[in-house]
């Protein structure tokens, strides 16, 4: 019985260390050593003792895992690589941009960077040819990701 305990919090232990240390080295000897607890219980004891062993160690698996489910996005590393931004609509027109004037910041041939009249930087592509960095245009399209300019003259 002693070594079914053992195993047992030696796989719970190695299981909440995979959470610090990941790479699924330490969760995969911990589930051995769940694995390791039920076939010694069912090494050592006769009858139906070694299938209640076996599902008090599972039963403590699926609390642990629904533990970590609870926890895991409520701690400081789960909040990290949980992303909280919102996916957006990339084929969505933005009317705000439509006539705006900027100075194009780097060379348009055909795309670039615009220094918008409010300060802001986009990407941008030519309607046409090549525009000098310097020169001023203006947002005659804007689709998605995809904003076209037009040299103002």
């Amino acid at each position: 019985m002693v070594t079914i305990v053992t195993l047992t919090v030696l796989g719970s232990l190695l299981i909440f260390a995979e959470i610090l240390l990941p790479g699924m080295i330490a969760g995969s000897v911990g589930a051995l050593c769940f694995l390791g607890a039920i076939v010694s219980g069912y090494k050592t004891y006769d009858g139906a003792t070694p299938h209640y062993i076996a599902l008090a160690i599972l039963g403590i698996g699926l609390v642990e895992f629904l533990v970590w489910l609870w926890w895991f996005p409520r701690s400081s590393i789960g909040k990290a690589l949980i992303s909280k931004g919102a996916i957006g609509k990339l084929n969505e027109r933005d009317p705000s941009l439509q006539g705006q004037q900027g100075v194009a910041i780097t060379d348009l041939r055909p795309s670039g960077s615009v220094r918008m009249a409010g300060g802001g930087k986009l990407d941008v592509v030519s309607e046409g040819g090549m525009i000098l960095a310097g020169a001023s245009v203006k947002v005659v399209e804007a689709d998605g990701v995809r904003i076209v300019v037009r040299q103002i003259d």
